[in-house]
Formats: structure tokens, sequence, C-alpha cells
């Protein structure tokens, strides 16, 4: 059930988002993070804004929940890039796949991958290969899906999540490898 009052919503909604917004540019220094991150936060509070006691203002309370957003945003971003950055250079890549049975295991971590990306949702996948493989910047994409740069934006982070959750994010880069061939 969403936030009672629409109205209410809206006015704290008004009142609060550019202030929001220079409190998470505090935090991760890109205005369209900063953007999604407060709008992350309305999002949450409209659905669960009947379940929650405000002890304090809803300006303190905004305040700390956009806080540790961004915290725990810039938390995710530092473990994905350590991940990546354990990512084999495409030297190595190539190296392993002098091998037959490194090259059969590459080829089998290709095909999951595929499969991961191909089971996210059409409009997410369609905007994760524009980036990931066509290399098309968010304005690029924005355009030829008609949508705005923060929506793809939102879609990226969440394809990516998905991915990451499924533990192939590290694999990626083979993804590159084998689309370069």
């Amino acid at each position: 059930m969403p936030y009672p009052d629409i109205n209410e919503f809206e006015l704290l909604y008004q009142r609060n988002h550019k202030f929001l917004c220079m409190v998470a540019m505090d935090y991760v220094h890109d205005q369209f993070i900063a953007e999604d991150m407060v709008q992350d936060f309305f999002i949450d509070f409209w659905q669960r804004g009947h379940l929650i006691q405000l002890n304090s203002s809803f300006e303190a309370y905004a305040r700390r929940a956009v806080k540790y957003k961004c915290i725990d945003f810039i938390r995710k971003n530092a473990v994905a890039e350590k991940r990546n950055n354990m990512l084999p250079l495409p030297g190595d890549t190539e190296e392993l796949t002098d091998e037959p049975d490194q090259h059969e295991l590459q080829h089998e971590r290709y095909i999951k991958i595929a499969e991961l990306i191909q089971a996210l949702p059409e409009n997410r996948r369609e905007i994760f290969i524009m980036h990931a493989v066509d290399k098309l910047n968010y304005a690029q994409i924005a355009e030829k899906q008609h949508v705005s740069v923060n929506t793809v934006k939102t879609q990226l982070r969440r394809a990516y999540l998905a991915l990451r959750n499924k533990n192939i994010i590290v694999f990626l880069g083979l993804f590159e490898f084998f689309n370069r061939r």
C-alpha cells in the first residue's frame, strides 16, 4: 500500500528533492547517480510510507536515508570495481585459449553469460547490450530507446546488479573477448 496522501507526498517531494540531490552529490559526485539515489528514496518512501514511524522531521529522515543509499551504492561499486580489476587482461585471455580445455571452459562461460543476459527483461536487455556490446553512451541509448538518460542509468544499474547477483560480472571480460572474434 503506497503513502496515504498523494498531495502530501508531492509536497514533500517538491520541498526536498533539490536538497536531497545535493546531499547525494556529496557522496557519489555524479549528478545522474545522485538523482537516481533520491528517486529510489522517494519510490521506497512512497511504497513503504504507511509503515514508517518518523521520530524526527521528514527532512532529517530523508537526509539519513539518502546518505545510507549513497553509502550502499558506493560500497557495491567498490566491490564491483574490485571484481573487474580481477578480470584477465586481453593478452592473458589469449594465452588461455591456446589450451583446448581452457577454450572449452571459456565457451561454456560465454554461453552461461548469454543465457543470463537473455533472461533480463527485454528493455533492460536491449539497453545493456547497447552499452556493453555496442559501446553506446547513455545519451545515445536514451535517444534510440526514446527514454530519459536517468531511465538508461537505472536500467543499466539494475542489469549489472542482476548479473552481479548471479556471479557473472567477473566473466563479462570474456564476453567482450568472444564478441571481438
